[in-house]
């Protein structure tokens, strides 16, 4: 047993090394930091490119014929039969003069063990490849490569695929491993002028962020959407990471009007009646959904949304006895009068109604939204349908909402967009259910609600932590009778 952990000991050491260099090297990088990381980059480029030549006395003309190359540090963990490693970097393009700024990621699969901190130099003979690799394909490196390193390392090993050359010096840590594998570049978008936005808006470059590159890479977008995409980035536009998933909770308190109310007695049809009124009609529910979006178009985000509602719409029904006796045909001249007549004659009765609602809810919606400098202009649109439980109501809502705000800079803390606007909803329930009025009547009944106050006032923020995070507040009220507060948190990828 002691055995054992002496040997698993030194192993779970690497491994944390390895664990803590890799969160360092995948963390985002604030906007007033971009500039002294990326000469960091390419100071340590410099040298691995010298520490490579003088290791391999070929790779100066080898260089010299190439379309570009990739400079890096990696870190790596092999165990047993599978590892992996994760890096940055910078490719330059020999041809063009330029650079971008890379994270690579690395999957092995083979034999070995240890773990360790290396420098990468891949070298591209092709045009194609080397644009292969800088649009984030996945790539195999053809061949088997064994690596042995230790603290200040000078072992080196070499490994050649379709079209490019890799070479690897160990800077610390020890493995030893032979290994096939599935290596990606992609663009750090914190380093690189990609096109990719700080915020969750289309934007004008320019509205003094910190971190711009002043060496500009090609501004190339590397996802499917949206559409037109690199015809915007082209023209100076930044844009935000394609998809989307948030998590949002909605309160709203708001007086109804009631549009119909039908009635049956005892058990008859279910018909209006002149003789039944209602009042102090309001709905409150509290609502959960998971939303997923999407750029569809620049200036156009589309998405659709699942949740649950839990809530309650209390009303007064106002009876008339005496038009309620006149409907049953209940004479209450004679002698002994009918129990009815004790019941209902000259009385006003108020039935306190109240509808519980839960159930779930489905929503489709999309966002028209545009921005110049540092301010930005939105119009979503949503439609919800509930599928409730208890079948005793159903509702359909529809909401518009649109905003004019402006974005402020918070350095560290990423950036906020504070905003006000209006907001037009419009909810439409229908309210079925059952009433025993003492032991003589049963009232079925039927009404249709729709919110008293379609319109009324917005303000909010949403916050950007980075260019992933992000979480969002807004209270809609100052007019009329509806009261809403909303909050949402979201990731971009």
């Amino acid at each position: 047993m002691k055995r054992t952990a002496t040997l698993l000991l030194p192993i779970a050491l690497i491994l944390s090394s390895i664990f803590l260099s890799q969160t360092c090297l995948a963390r985002s990088v604030p906007p007033e930091e971009r500039e002294a990381v990326r000469e960091e980059v390419d100071q340590r480029a410099v040298e691995i490119v010298s520490a490579m030549k003088q290791k391999y006395p070929h790779l100066e003309d080898e260089l010299n014929a190439s379309v570009g190359y990739f400079a890096g540090r990696l870190s790596s963990t092999q165990v047993v039969f599978v590892g992996g490693g994760i890096g940055l970097g910078v490719m330059l393009d020999s041809e063009a003069g330029n650079r971008t700024y890379t994270n690579i990621r690395r999957f092995d699969v083979g034999v070995g063990i240890g773990g360790g901190v290396y420098q990468l130099l891949l070298v591209f003979h092709e045009r194609s490849v080397f644009e292969q690799f800088r649009s984030g394909r996945w790539q195999s490196v053809a061949g088997v490569d064994t690596v042995v390193g230790s603290l200040g390392g000078t072992a080196g090993a070499t490994s050649t695929g379709t079209g490019f050359s890799a070479y690897v010096l160990s800077e610390t840590g020890a493995e030893i491993s032979a290994t096939l594998r599935r290596a990606r570049l992609s663009v750090n978008h914190d380093l690189t002028d990609s096109g990719v936005s700080d915020i969750s808006l289309t934007a004008m470059r320019g509205m003094d962020w910190e971190g711009e590159q002043e060496e500009q890479a090609p501004r190339i977008w590397d996802h499917r959407l949206p559409f037109l995409a690199q015809k915007v980035i082209d023209k100076g536009y930044d844009l935000p990471l394609p998809y989307g998933v948030g998590i949002t909770y909605a309160n709203v308190e708001q007086e109804q009007l009631l549009t119909a109310l039908e009635v049956g007695i005892n058990g008859g049809e279910i018909v209006p009646f002149e003789f039944v009124s209602f009042e102090n009609s309001f709905s409150e529910s509290d609502s959960a959904s998971v939303k997923l979006d999407t750029w569809l178009f620049p200036f156009m985000n589309v998405f659709a949304m699942i949740g649950r509602v839990d809530g309650q719409a209390p009303l007064d029904v106002l009876l008339d006895g005496d038009g309620m006796l006149d409907y049953l045909g209940t004479d209450c001249s004679g002698r002994p009068k009918p129990p009815t007549c004790n019941l209902l004659q000259g009385q006003t009765i108020v039935l306190p109604v109240t509808a519980n609602f839960k159930g779930t809810t489905y929503g489709i919606g999309m966002v028209l939204a545009g921005g110049w400098k540092s301010y930005f202009v939105t119009l979503p649109f949503n439609w919800t349908y509930a599928d409730l439980e208890a079948s005793d109501t159903d509702g359909v809502n529809f909401t518009v909402t649109p905003r004019v705000g402006k974005l402020f800079n918070l350095r560290k803390a990423g950036n906020l967009a504070v905003f006000v606007g209006g907001n037009y909803f419009d909810s439409d329930l229908d309210i079925s259910g059952e009433y025993q009025l003492g032991d003589l009547l049963d009232l079925d009944y039927r009404i249709e609600q729709t919110n008293k106050d379609k319109w009324n006032a917005v303000v909010g923020f949403n916050w950007d932590f980075n260019r992933r995070w992000s979480w969002s507040a807004e209270y809609n009220g100052f007019t009329g009778s509806r009261d809403t507060i909303i909050s949402s948190v979201g990731f971009r990828w």
